[in-house]
C-alpha cells in the first residue's frame, strides 16, 4: 500500500482532513458535498447490531444493508474520483489498478480494514470483475456494499457482489456486472439531515487545520484500523443517511415497531461492556467527543438515581443514540429501564430512560 501522508503536528492522514470538514454544532461533512454528512463510531458495535436486530425479528437484513451502503459507497466515491481521470480509465487510456489501490488506501485511512487486489478485469462486458482479500474488515454487509459502490462508481455500470470467509476476520469479495435487485428498485430513500451550523466548536490543529483531538485516535496504516487512544475501541468513518436508510426500509418491510427493536438490541449490545458509563460522567468531556465524532451537539444532559434526559441538536443515528443512553443509564442504575424519544424535523433528539420498577 502507498505511503499515507500524515500531518506534522497532530499525525492525522491529510486525506482524511481535506476529504472531510468539521464543522460548528457537532457535524462532519465530506469537504466537496457539505449535505453529506459523516460519523465517526465503533465498528465493533456494526455486525453484532444487525445480528441482533435479526435476533429479535427473525428475519435477515445482509441484503437491505449491502443494497444500502453500495448506493452510499457510489455516491461517496463519484465525488472523490476527478471527471477527467474516469473519462480517462472508460476509455482505456490509463489501467483501472491504480484506481483501485487508491481507493484501498482511502478505505484504509477510513478504517475498513487491510484490502488487497486480488485480481481485476475490465473490458467493458460481462466479463469483467474485481476481486479483493480484506483483512480486519470492519463490517462484512457493509464492506460488500463498499466494494460493489466503488466499482460502479468507477465503470459507471451496475454489479452485485458475492464473499467468502477465509479465515475468522479474512474476506474475499468479487464483484461482477449484474442488474440489482429488482425487490429494490425505487426503495431504500436516503434522505439528508437538517442542521443548524452554529454551537459547539472544536479546537483546530494548528499544522492541518483539522481537530485537534483527533491525535487521540490512532491510525494503523498496516492494518487499515483506527483505534481510539483512550478506550482501544475500534472506530470507522461512513455516512449515517445509509445506516438511516437500513433502518427506514426495515421499518417499511416489517413494520412500525422496528424503531424500538433497533433501540432494545443498540441496549442489549451497549450492555455487552464494550461501553463504559465513565464516558458520561464529564458532561462537557462527552459534548466534545458527540462533537468530534458528528453525531451533533449535547444540549442537556440530567443524570439522576432514577432517569436521564438527553437533548443533541443536529443529531444522526437517533436510534443508535438511544439505545447506547439507555444501556449507559442502566450501567449507571444497576436497573433495566424504560425509554421515550423524539426526534424533530430539524434534527433535534430528544429522549428520557426512567428507572423501571
Amino acid at each position: 500500500m502507498a505511503e499515507i501522508e500524515r500531518c506534522s503536528e497532530c499525525n492525522v492522514p491529510v486525506q482524511a482532513v481535506t476529504n472531510h470538514a468539521w464543522l460548528a454544532g457537532g457535524i462532519i461533512v465530506q469537504s466537496n458535498d457539505r449535505d453529506h454528512r459523516m460519523v465517526i463510531i465503533e465498528s465493533e458495535n456494526l455486525d453484532p447490531l444487525y445480528k441482533g436486530i435479526e435476533e429479535i425479528i427473525g428475519v435477515p437484513i445482509e441484503r437491505i444493508i449491502i443494497e444500502t451502503k453500495r448506493r452510499a459507497t457510489r455516491e461517496y466515491i463519484g465525488r472523490i474520483i476527478p471527471p477527467e481521470v474516469k473519462e480517462m480509465i472508460l476509455t482505456r487510456e490509463i489501467s483501472v489498478e491504480p484506481m483501485v489501490e487508491a481507493l484501498n488506501v482511502t478505505s484504509s485511512i477510513m478504517g475498513y480494514g487491510n484490502t488487497t487486489l486480488v485480481g481485476v478485469r475490465f473490458e467493458g462486458d460481462d466479463d469483467d470483475f474485481v476481486t479483493e482479500r480484506i483483512r480486519e474488515p470492519y463490517s462484512v454487509p457493509l464492506w460488500c456494499g463498499d466494494l460493489t459502490g466503488s466499482t460502479e462508481a468507477v465503470t459507471d455500470r451496475d454489479n452485485d457482489v458475492t464473499y467468502e470467509m477465509e479465515g475468522e476476520d479474512v474476506m474475499v469479495v468479487t464483484c461482477r456486472p449484474a442488474e440489482h435487485p429488482p425487490e429494490f428498485m425505487g426503495r431504500l430513500e436516503v434522505k439528508g439531515y437538517g442542521f443548524q451550523e452554529s454551537g459547539i466548536e472544536l479546537e483546530r490543529c494548528p499544522s492541518c487545520g483539522g481537530p485537534a483531538a483527533l491525535s487521540g485516535f490512532e491510525w494503523h496504516d498496516d492494518r487499515g484500523v483506527i483505534t481510539s487512544r483512550d478506550t482501544g475501541r475500534r472506530l470507522v468513518m461512513l455516512g449515517p443517511a445509509y445506516q438511516d436508510a437500513i433502518f427506514s426500509e426495515l421499518a417499511k418491510e416489517l413494520g412500525e415497531t422496528i424503531p424500538r427493536v433497533i433501540v432494545e438490541a443498540q441496549r442489549r449490545f451497549a450492555n455487552t461492556g464494550l461501553y463504559s458509563i465513565r464516558e458520561i460522567q464529564d458532561e462537557e468531556a462527552f459534548r466534545r467527543q458527540l462533537a468530534l465524532r458528528g453525531l451533533g451537539e449535547l444540549r442537556e444532559m440530567e443524570l439522576g438515581e432514577k432517569s436521564l434526559r438527553v437533548t443533541v441538536r443536529n443529531a444522526v443515528l437517533h436510534l443508535m443514540v438511544v439505545g447506547l443512553m439507555q444501556g449507559y443509564f442502566e450501567a449507571a442504575a444497576r436497573s433495566e429501564s424504560e425509554v421515550e424519544w423524539e426526534m424533530r424535523d430539524d434534527g433535534t433528539l430528544s429522549l428520557e430512560i426512567t428507572r423501571r420498577g
